[in-house]
């Protein structure tokens, strides 16, 4: 056992994972900095890091340090089945002294057989959103101390933070990857929502652009939506007070569309399993030429950083679409002028 005292080698163990943060933008290279530090430092057994997946309700590993892959093979935790995550997932920290008696661990036989017998489990919470559980296990029965609780909640808050910041900065980049791989403004549009979407873990989204003329916005991208739901067609201008007010330019939140007097669709919203929704301009210059909306199946309070991110989505795609569209301009003008110098051409040659 390391004689060094505790808070020592948990000051270490901070500016290990301190550091760890600041070099670089990996989500998995900071988890797996952070559970090494953890556990190599405080002398534990192992630990592991699981994000919530909140539109299906499991908890899917993404880091472990001293578990084996037969134990870490039981896959995706089902949050209805674990009590103890159940708990966490609500801002708690849970202590388990030993997993192979308590009712309110999933699996007791894998633990034992694991070498596994205390679990202390924290939240991983940002910004009052709880996106995870990290976890830490002893290979005897252990009477964690208020000092390890201490300790364990403010690591798990350091990783809910850094890792939410890696991950928008990893997802912005590859939107922008995917963007650029194309320049027909369908191509575009659908590059740009489908890695929102999946970057972010949203139910599904869409972009509608504004025809002036007609004074609708009218749909041009979308992605997880029934064909059903999106058979309401363009959305007249002055109909819709959400869209209203985002075409003056200001993102717009709606938390449960069962209950927001400005959604008009609530029947509809349900059977299409939607309630919370976040919608951002997409503006050139000052001017705003479309919206883009994004859905959750589950009550979601959208986060500054997250309406940030999709601020950020916006512009890029608004961006793209004008570049997309002056490609295509300059792509027909050329098709023309090739069309006027051949029949020059041959006018000349016949003369």
């Amino acid at each position: 056992m390391n004689q060094q005292p505790r808070v020592e080698r948990q000051m270490q163990a901070l500016s290990a994972i301190t550091a760890a943060m600041s070099a670089t933008y990996s989500p998995q290279a900071i988890l797996d900095a952070v559970l090494k530090a953890v556990v190599e430092t405080l002398n534990y057994k192992a630990a592991s890091v699981r994000l919530l997946d909140a539109e299906r309700k499991v908890l899917v590993l993404q880091a472990a340090y001293g578990l084996s892959q037969e134990y870490l093979d039981k896959g995706k935790v089902q949050v209805e089945n674990s009590p103890i995550d159940r708990d966490v997932l609500t801002g708690q920290i849970v202590e388990v002294q030993d997993v192979t008696h308590d009712p309110g661990f999933q699996y007791p036989e894998a633990a034992q057989r694991e070498g596994i017998r205390g679990v202390l489990a924290a939240p991983l919470t940002s910004r009052g959103k709880t996106t995870g559980v990290l976890r830490v296990y002893t290979a005897e029965i252990h009477d964690f101390t208020d000092e390890e609780r201490a300790f364990l909640r403010v690591v798990a808050n350091l990783t809910a933070r850094a890792i939410a910041g890696a991950q928008l900065f990893q997802a912005f980049w590859s939107i922008v990857r995917q963007v650029n791989s194309s320049l027909k403004v369908e191509d575009v549009l659908v590059h740009l929502l489908r890695g929102t979407i999946n970057e972010l873990n949203y139910k599904g989204g869409l972009i509608r652009l504004l025809d002036v003329k007609a004074q609708v916005l009218r749909l041009v991208a979308a992605e997880g939506l029934s064909r059903e739901y999106l058979s309401k067609g363009d959305v007249r201008i002055g109909q819709s007070a959400i869209d209203t007010e985002v075409l003056q330019g200001k993102p717009l939140t709606i938390y449960d569309v069962t209950s927001d007097p400005r959604w008009h669709y609530g029947e509809a919203a349900a059977r299409e399993g939607i309630r919370s929704v976040q919608v951002v301009p997409l503006a050139v210059r000052g001017a705003v030429i479309g919206v883009l909306r994004v859905y959750s199946s589950q009550p979601h309070r959208f986060t500054d950083e997250e309406v940030g991110f999709l601020n950020a989505v916006a512009d890029l795609g608004a961006i793209a679409i004008e570049n997309a569209r002056l490609h295509q301009a300059l792509s027909e003008k050329y098709e023309t002028l090739k069309t006027d110098a051949a029949g020059w051409y041959r006018f000349l040659t016949l003369s």
